[in-house]
Order: structure tokens, then sequence, then C-alpha cells
């Protein structure tokens, strides 16, 4: 009996996507039609990458697809699938492949920790609901919020890493990140609101 090839590792995924022969604009279509076969994680993890290591202006393009990506994960779906008016929206070729050659040394480092472990987080079932997750997470990240990308960006790549390599300790700890950024979020919201709430009583006081 012929044994299963090994699971490639996702930095072994990221640098097939370095290597692989580009045009002069990466779009979502492309990345769909590339790494589909790979299912959910690679996409969030190659969407969420452009907030952790911020490129200015992106957060709502990555941040939309993500919330239908998640979506599908809510609905059970195995493939990833985007409108065709949202697959045509693309990045610069060398920008997008400058910030995913930055990453993928920390994602090297960062698998070190990861094996299977935990399969309640990563079945099924519990995909289903990360689903949810990730467009509470998506939709905060598209907001044009002073700081407020990085936090829900970090929670995603925690739990695409965990998903890729079926770690549900990763996952756990992206659900833990997830809590921690939506209280920084609201934090920030909250803050500017109140001294936005006092300048608007300075001014006419």
């Amino acid at each position: 009996m012929v044994s299963p090839p090994p699971r490639r590792r996702a930095s072994e995924l990221l640098l097939d996507f370095l290597e692989h022969e580009h045009g002069r604009t990466i779009t979502l279509g492309g990345l769909v039609a590339l790494l589909g076969d790979r299912a959910f994680g690679m996409m969030l993890l190659l969407l969420a990458i452009p907030n952790v290591i911020p490129m200015p202006g992106l957060s709502t393009a990555v941040g939309i697809p993500m919330i239908l990506l998640g979506a599908q994960m809510a609905a059970g779906m195995r493939q990833p699938w985007l409108p065709r008016r949202l697959a045509s929206v693309g990045f610069d070729r060398d920008a997008f492949l400058g910030v995913v050659r930055r990453v993928h040394p920390h994602v090297a480092r960062v698998e070190r920790h990861l094996r299977p472990r935990l399969p309640q987080f990563t079945e099924a079932l519990a995909e289903r609901l990360l689903g949810l997750v990730i467009i509470v997470l998506a939709g905060v990240l598209s907001l044009p919020i002073v700081f407020g990308n990085l936090p829900p960006a970090v929670g995603i790549g925690l739990i695409a890493l965990g998903l890729i390599e079926r770690d549900g300790a990763f996952v756990l700890a992206g659900l833990v990140g997830s809590v921690l950024a939506l209280a920084f979020v609201s934090a920030v919201v909250f803050g500017l609101g109140g001294a936005a709430w006092l300048l608007v009583r300075g001014l006419f006081a």
C-alpha cells in the first residue's frame, strides 16, 4: 500500500507562491486559481499578510474577500470561490511579493512549533464555526480604523496557519488573539469617539 505524500508546510507553499511566474499584477482570481486546491487556510494567510506587515490602502481590498471566504467556510464549502468583479481586483506584483518574501522566514520559524494536535479545532464543524470568526475579524479589518488592521490580521494569520498545519493549538491561539483584537479595536474606537465628543463640546461650550 502506497503511503500518502506528506503534507506540505506553510513556508513551502509560500515559497511555491514566490517562485510562481506571476503577471504584472496579482489578482484575487489568480490567487484562487493558484491556491484553490490548498483550501482556505493558504488564501487567508496570503490575504492577512499585507496587514501584518502593513501595505497602505489594502485593508478593504483584502478584507472584503476574506469576509466572503469566511462565509464560504461557514457554509461548508470545500474550495474558495470569488465572483468575477472581486476576482479581477489586483495588487502590484512587486509590492505584494516583497511583503510575502519578508514574511516567509518568520513563517518558517513559527512553523517549527506547529504539529497536528487538538483535532477538534480543525475538523469540518470547527472550520464552519471559524468561518463566522473570520467574517467578524475581516469586517473589522476592512474598516478605516487607526491601528485597527494589525490585530485582526494577526488573529486571522494564526487561525490560517493552524488550518494549514492541522494544529488546533494555533487555531485556539488565533481565537484568543481574535478576542484581544476585538477588545483593542473597541478601545480605539471608543477612545477616538470620546476624544471627538470632548472636542465638539469644547468648540461649542
